[in-house]
C-alpha cells in the first residue's frame, strides 16, 4: 500500500472533509475512502479526455438528446453518486 502526503488549501480541505463525512460518514477510514473515490474519478476523467478515438464531436454528441439544463444534470449526476457511494 503506497502513501501520500500532501498539502492543501485549508478551506479546500474543509469543504473535502465535510463532503466526504456527509457521504461516508464520521468513522475510521471514511477520509481514505474518500480520498481513494477522488484519485480514481481523476484518472477516469484523465483517460476518458485523453483517449485518441474520442472527438470533440463525440463528446458533444453524447448528451445532445437530454431535456435538461447543465444543473439539473449536475444535481442529478451527484444524487446518482451518493447513492452509489452509500450502498
Amino acid at each position: 500500500m503506497g502513501e501520500l502526503k500532501v498539502t492543501l488549501d485549508e478551506e479546500l480541505l474543509k469543504l473535502f472533509k465535510e463532503r466526504a463525512y456527509k457521504i461516508f460518514g464520521y468513522k475510521k477510514g471514511s477520509l481514505k475512502s474518500a480520498v481513494e473515490l477522488a484519485i480514481k474519478d481523476f484518472i477516469e476523467r484523465i483517460d476518458l479526455l485523453q483517449r485518441e478515438d474520442l472527438s470533440v464531436k463525440d463528446i458533444r454528441g453524447l448528451l445532445k438528446d437530454l431535456k435538461v439544463t447543465s444543473v439539473e444534470l449536475q444535481h442529478k449526476a451527484l444524487k446518482l453518486w451518493v447513492r452509489e457511494c452509500s450502498s
